[in-house]
């Protein structure tokens, strides 16, 4: 299950997704409280808002709003949100008619409204702060040859919400190195132990020549596994740059 919700949810959509459930979870607690003007009790509004956070987030996730390759836009942020909200609505109309102890009362749109707000101004202030570092992309570059300081140029080149740092390129041996020393890790940990250790969250396999029998497939294998996106430089192009490298696709 952890390693599912690694791969569909990113660094960035966890942040994104406890942040808005607190919101969530405030804006209907406090409506829950007020509505009608009737006193409610503080733990059946904290379970009411609790169910309201959670269904929306639910409705958010399935429309795509905190996956793993977090591209959206604010357009796009701004076209998924309200049928997400939509599809929340009903949901929570329904909890509502089975559980009685869940009511928002006749002030049940107000939540939405409250919290659909709440979660636009959050997208409108993360993806309009050009300094925003929730959104910076580590990576770490399996190779170190004219493909990596490509991919190095790429990164560098790569500007407004969503950026990458490159914490550095892991050398293959008999490899000619491309890249400035700086750049250059040190061997001799795991490519797993390398990324948890510098915080990366997706590795480029950008090695020219694969083979060689010291190509790490076993350690990628771990890193897939262990909840790191393993990117081919290929897919990373023409992903990042829109271009399909016919230079860097592999026979196999």
């Amino acid at each position: 299950m952890i390693r599912i919700f690694n791969h569909y949810v990113s660094r960035t959509g966890f942040i994104l997704l406890l942040f808005e459930m607190f919101i969530l979870h405030a804006a209907a607690s406090a409506t829950a409280l007020l509505w009608s003007g009737s006193p409610r009790g503080t733990a059946d509004a904290s379970m009411t808002g609790m169910l309201f956070a959670l269904v929306n987030v639910f409705a958010m996730s399935a429309l795509g709003l905190y996956q793993q390759q977090l591209r959206e836009d604010l357009r796009g942020a701004m076209a998924r949100i309200p049928p997400a909200f939509l599809v929340g609505f009903v949901l929570m109309s329904a909890l509502m008619e089975v559980m009685p102890a869940v009511d928002l009362g006749h002030a049940a749109s107000l939540a939405f409204v409250l919290g659909g707000a709440c979660v636009l101004m959050t997208r409108l202030l993360l993806f309009t702060s050009a300094q925003s570092d929730i959104l910076v992309e580590r990576l770490i570059l399996i190779g170190a040859g004219a493909l990596a300081r490509e991919c190095l140029e790429l990164a560098a080149m790569r500007d407004g919400p969503r950026r990458f740092e490159v914490v550095g390129c892991v050398p293959m041996p008999d490899e000619e190195r491309c890249v400035p020393v700086a750049k250059v890790l040190k061997p001799g940990e795991s490519l797993l132990t390398l990324a948890r250790r510098h915080g990366a969250n997706e590795l480029v396999i950008s090695v020219g020549d694969r083979r060689n029998g010291a190509y790490p497939v076993r350690e990628l294998l771990d890193c897939a596994l262990g909840g790191v996106r393993v990117t081919d430089a290929a897919a990373f192009f023409e992903r990042e740059a829109s271009q399909i490298r016919v230079d860097s696709l592999q026979p196999s």
